[in-house]
């Protein structure tokens, strides 16, 4: 197995898409009467941070495509993949739910004076990322009534789970053949916009694409091939997508092929990135919640966000420790076999 690079530049963006996704959702709480930030225009600005999970998806085809060509893999190695992933995906995953499920039931029971009933089909089929496949049939409706995503951003680790799914197929192939990546590139892009009405990872295929093909890059220098999927990838989403997800795109691809390997901005932020992204609504969204009508939510509500963050990056920091972390061990010790 060759060495590989310490990429701390990885990091950087991981810890500036996490952030932004944060200040999105925190700048534009809504207690179902009004909005936190009173002006719009500031509201409008950190929406642009919603794009934080296109920045994910471009540094997952980037990370994981780089983790599968350093560990020679190939395709027998693939369950082997799927274990180091899933082990590494699941645990911060299950617990974010597990807390969620908790605190419902502690202030509806105990600060509201209700009844909580756990949802249990609905706990089910989050847990599997099942909620969309659930939805797309009606006899599974029925036995599934509660069928919803617990937190939305789930919903974009589902397809964070498909891309894992399906690169550990079809990298062995584009790796070897350069027709091969192109011609994957564009069926992928094709069969996106044939499915645009779902939220899938084919919808999402530009952005895993780029990292692909930045890892290429990165990797082999500019060579037309990888140029190629790369300007395929934008000139499918100049067509079928936003400015602001265009946008999105250009940054992480900017950020991982022009900053230095060993730039360490943020660094810590970004390896509790994840965390971080699973638990900023349930610590920073209830904190808010509680506080929107206090003397700070009031008067400073800026400062009441800037403490939403902190308090979630440190819910994100015990998460990483306990259980993160210990997840990171268990995916290093699982060894493609020869």
């Amino acid at each position: 197995m060759e060495n590989r690079k310490r990429l701390h530049h990885i990091e950087f963006i991981r810890a500036i898409a996490a952030l932004s996704v944060a200040a999105f959702h925190f700048t534009n709480h809504y207690n179902g009467e009004q909005f936190l930030i009173k002006s719009e225009s500031v509201r409008s600005f950190f929406t642009y941070g919603a794009q934080g999970v296109e920045l994910f998806y471009v540094i997952s085809g980037f990370i994981i495509t780089y983790s599968l060509y350093h560990s020679r893999y190939t395709l027998k190695h693939y369950f082997h993949y799927l274990g180091k992933r899933l082990s590494r995906l699941f645990p911060p995953y299950f617990v974010t739910i597990l807390l969620i499920t908790l605190v419902s039931f502690y202030l509806v029971s105990f600060k509201w004076g209700g009844t909580y009933n756990v949802e249990w089909r609905k706990i089910l089929a989050n847990s599997f990322f099942a909620v969309d496949f659930i939805a797309s049939f009606d006899w599974l409706k029925i036995h599934f009534p509660d069928n919803a995503w617990i937190n939305p951003i789930f919903e974009t680790l589902k397809v964070e789970l498909q891309f894992y799914l399906l690169v550990g197929f079809i990298f062995p192939f584009i790796n070897k053949n350069k027709w091969v990546l192109i011609g994957s590139t564009a069926i992928l892009l094709c069969l996106g916009v044939w499915t645009s009405q779902m939220n899938t990872v084919l919808l999402n295929s530009p952005y895993f694409l780029i990292g692909i093909g930045a890892f290429y890059i990165f990797e082999s220098g500019w060579k037309w091939e990888y140029i190629s999927v790369i300007a395929l990838c934008f000139i499918s989403l100049l067509q079928y997508n936003v400015w602001q997800d265009v946008f999105a795109a250009a940054f992480a691809l900017t950020l991982i092929l022009a900053l230095p390997p060993n730039f360490k901005f943020l660094g810590l932020t970004g390896k509790i990135s994840y965390s971080y992204y699973l638990i900023h609504g349930l610590i920073g969204g209830w904190y808010i919640y509680f506080n929107y009508e206090s003397y700070l939510g009031i008067n400073y509500p800026y400062v009441m966000i800037l403490l939403a963050m902190l308090f979630s990056w440190l819910g994100a920091f015990v998460i990483y420790i306990f259980i993160e972390k210990p997840s990171l061990l268990i995916s290093k010790r699982i060894k493609y076999k020869d």
